[in-house]
Formats: C-alpha cells, structure tokens, sequence
C-alpha cells in the first residue's frame, strides 16, 4: 500500500485550513422554541386495533398513535416523535422506520471495498469524502442558516473542499495545484452563468417541500442563491474529475517532450481532454435525470406536453442545473489545460513523486 509523501509543513498547513474554517463557522441556528418534541428510537411490542402501537420506549411501554402510511410487526424498530400536549400529558406519534442500520452497514461495505480495491488511494478517498462533507456540514450549511450568501458560502466552501480534501487524495505537488485552480476558476464562471440565467428565467427557488419548509420558518435565507449554491457544490466532484487527469495529462506531455512551448503542450492535451468531456457530461445529466426520474413520471401521467413541463420552475431548474453544470465541465478542460501548459512548459517544474497522482515510469 503507497501513501503520498507529505511533508510536516503540508500536514500542518492542512491542520491551520481545518481550524480557520472552524472557527469562521458561524454558530449553529437555534431551534425553534416552540417545538418541545424529540424523537426517539423504540421497539414495536404489539400492534392495537385503532392504528395503535405498543412500543417499548427508553425502557418502559407506551402507546404509540400509528401512521397508516409505515405498516410494522411486532419486533420492528420504529423511531417515535415524543412530546406533549396542552395539559402536560405525554403524547407519541409514529414518525418512520429506523433506517440507520441498513445505512451504517451500506457504510462499511463501501469503505471496505474501497481499502480493497483502491487500496492506499482508496481510502484517502473516503477520507477526502468525511473531509468534504464535514465542511459542508460544519462550514456551509451554519453559515447559510446564518444568513450568509449562499453562493459566496458556497464558494469559499468549495475552495476548502478542495484545499482540504484534494491534496489529501492525490497528493501536494504541482499537478494537482493546476488542476485546484482550473477547478476554482471553473467554479467562478459557472456561478456568474448560472446566476445571470437564473435572474434571466426568473427561478426563484422557490421549489420543493424543503425550500417552502425554509420559508415557513421565516429564515433569512436567499432561497435562488441556495439554489446556485446547489449547483456550484453539485458539480464540483465532477469538475474535480475532470481537472485532475486533466493536469496530469499535460504533466505527462511536458516531462516525455520538453522542447514543446505552451501553445503547442496546449494543443495536444486538449486531444485527449475532449474525449474526456463527453462522458463526464453524460455522467452529470443522468444524475440529474434519474434524481428527477418521479417528476417526469408525474408528468407524462397528467399527459403534459413536454412544452409545457420543462416551462414550469421545478422542471426548468433541474435543466438549469444540468446545463449549466455541463457547460462548466466543458470549459474546465480548457482553463485546466491552459494554466498547466503555461505551469509546466519545458518540463520545468518536478513531475509528482512515487505515489502520488498519475506518476508513470519510464525506461532511460
């Protein structure tokens, strides 16, 4: 198993970025007081007539008020909404089934495979995974309950995600350096194309119960700039995808033909990059699709024409989404391809060492 070198600086500049983000993290939203509930996990004892439940809860039995909607067996798990109503009496209503097992194992199961079959650069993977949804957990979202802007929280969580977890994955070298900002730049023109589209076709955000739920709870939170912020985030790992073999190719180009300047490094990268382009594009718009798989389906009962679907928000969101986010892979290869040809023209900065990134041996 071969793990990148990193050097005591590298490992402590990744310790400093950590701990800035941190402590720039705003302080989570409090909850809203008027809600006194909590929810807890029980075992279902016994099913009643009258959509009832006996559950074994925190060590004692209660009834619980079923939902018709989660049909269970005595011996289910059932997570339990605890509260109270107007005279102080306790109340409990079920809420769902308990899912965290099935998850935790899914977990385990993908980060075993991943130690097996991607080995040392598997797991870093993992690790850059727990990295990049810490910032977002403990960075992106705080700040944006906050009232930040979502889309400059976005970015600037972006860019730790990338500080933080890229170099963790392929290493601190020169390649990947480029390949951070190609990524970075790409990011920004995304962002100015998808807000000046989204003013020009006037989406609000306004979609789906998680952003109406936001606005019932009256937080200052800019719903369409949440929704570039979306877009930014959910492009990034196929950005990254894109950047990062990007930049090795050109590395790569440099070190076996070094009399080549930057224009002509520029040219021949961009050969393979474009063959790059298609599938990650491919990639993106089936992701988009397949989250938005129900919708159409929806659609195509209520025999909407297809003029008239993609003209309502929700649907013309998703093609924004996608679009846009295509548009930023394409123009990721270029930019990429430029700022490594320039970096590395002449073969003149040091190829990545053993481990680290696309390294390939050659015969002398």
């Amino acid at each position: 198993m071969v793990f990148p070198r990193y050097s005591t600086r590298f490992v402590a500049l990744l310790a400093v970025l950590a701990a800035l983000l941190l402590s720039f993290s705003p302080a989570r939203a409090q909850s809203d007081p008027q809600q006194q509930g909590r929810f807890v996990e029980g075992q279902v004892l016994e099913v009643l007539p009258g959509e009832r439940l006996r559950v074994r809860l925190e060590g004692r039995e209660v009834e619980v008020r079923g939902d018709p909607r989660l049909p269970l067996k005595a011996g289910e798990a059932l997570e339990v909404y605890a509260t109270t109503d107007p005279d102080g009496t306790p109340v409990y209503y079920a809420s769902d089934y308990v899912r965290r097992p099935v998850l935790y194992l899914l977990t385990a199961v993908f980060v075993v495979i991943a130690a097996v079959v991607g080995r040392g650069k598997g797991l870093r993977a993992v690790a850059g995974m727990g990295l990049s949804l810490a910032v977002i957990l403990a960075f992106v979202i705080p700040a944006v309950l906050a009232g930040w802007n979502p889309v400059v929280v976005a970015l600037a969580g972006s860019a730790a995600i990338l500080l933080l977890s890229v170099y963790f994955v392929h290493g601190f070298n020169w390649t990947t350096s480029a390949a951070l900002l190609g990524t970075l730049g790409t990011a920004a023109l995304t962002v100015l194309l998808a807000q000046g589209v989204a003013v020009a076709a006037r989406l609000s955000g306004l979609i789906g119960d998680e952003a109406l739920y936001i606005q019932q709870l009256g937080l200052n939170v800019d719903l369409r700039a949440l929704l570039l912020a979306g877009v930014i985030i959910g492009a990034l790992g196929a950005l990254v995808d894109s950047t990062v073999p990007q930049a090795a190719v050109v590395r790569e180009l440099a070190h076996l033909q070094p009399q080549q300047n930057w224009r002509e490094l520029y040219r021949s990268s961009m050969r393979v990059g474009l063959d790059h382009i298609g599938s990650l594009i491919n990639t993106l718009v089936l992701a988009y699709a397949g989250s938005n798989l129900p919708l159409f389906v929806v659609f195509s009962l209520g025999h909407t024409s297809w003029t008239r679907a993609i003209n309502t928000e929700i649907i013309a969101t998703a093609l924004v989404q996608s679009l846009v986010g295509s548009i930023g892979l394409i123009l990721a290869v270029p930019l990429t391809s430029l700022i490594a040809a320039l970096a590395f023209q002449g073969n003149r900065l040091p190829a990545p060492k053993e481990g680290e990134l696309h390294h390939h041996h050659h015969p002398h």
